[in-house]
């Protein structure tokens, strides 16, 4: 004779399974949909202010005219540069920073870094656009830019060709956001989807972001030396101390 469960502890059953069916596929859509996080800076880095040039000289006898051509390139002090590497782990863990589990990242790091003047981004599903003219200058007007200077945020984005990416659960389609691609080898790009260390201006429905696509271990802009990203981003051309920026990372797979 078959012995059949009582209905109250077949019911306690079903709910257990239930709970710990929906517990695992919030856990895989979390690891599917992992935001960008806080990124760590390590060790002491280097800082660049440019070259010092020598200027030019001449001697002349008085009574002549002498016409002259000078040349300069001068530092832009409107604008700064964060070039380097990426690393990092997938990980579970919980709120208190205990780890059950890590996964290497390979080889290859694919994904995005962002920086942002705003240490509290909206990474939420339909948060993250592209960053419209207007919000280009509501944040250049933060450091005092013009939209007649030819280096305003809106002049310098003025391309719409990149790749597409995935920022959290957003999708960033190609080709419709402002966009660079910084240079290589002392080269300038032409931005398209498929040059390497592309930049992407982007806005969260308050702050203002920027977005540089990975490029695991590719040549950059100083000769022979490799990078995972770079990025420029405004500054008080102005300010002695600079603004603070904040850095989040997102790792694809």
């Amino acid at each position: 004779m078959i012995k059949h469960k009582p209905l109250a502890e077949t019911t306690k059953l079903l709910i257990v399974y239930l709970a710990l069916t929906i517990l695992l596929s919030g856990l895989s859509l979390y690891l599917a949909y992992a935001v960008p996080s806080g990124a760590t800076i390590s060790g002491t880095p280097s800082v660049d202010t440019g070259p010092t040039t020598t200027p030019s000289s001449r001697t002349d006898a008085g009574g002549r005219i002498i016409t002259l051509v000078l040349d300069l390139e001068q530092q832009n002090n409107a604008w700064k540069a964060y070039v380097g590497n990426v690393t990092g782990t997938y990980v579970l863990k919980n709120s208190n920073n205990y780890s059950i589990y890590k996964w290497p990242t390979g080889t290859s790091i694919v994904g995005e870094v962002y920086i942002s003047r705003s240490s509290s981004i909206n990474w939420s599903n339909g948060a993250i656009s592209c960053a419209s003219n207007a919000e280009m200058v509501a944040e250049q007007n933060v450091f005092g830019m013009s939209g007649s200077d030819t280096d305003s945020i809106n002049n310098t984005f003025n391309s719409t060709n990149h790749t597409g990416f995935d920022v959290g659960t957003n999708t960033i389609t190609q080709n419709t956001c402002p966009a660079i691609a910084t240079w290589v080898n002392d080269t300038s790009q032409t931005p398209s989807p498929t040059a390497v260390f592309q930049e992407v201006a982007l806005y969260d429905g308050t702050n203002f972001l920027y977005a540089a696509i990975i490029n695991n271990d590719e040549y950059g802009f100083a000769n022979g030396t490799r990078y995972d990203f770079q990025a420029i981003v405004a500054e008080n051309r102005t300010s002695s101390t600079g603004t603070t920026y904040y850095f989040y990372v997102e790792l694809g797979n």
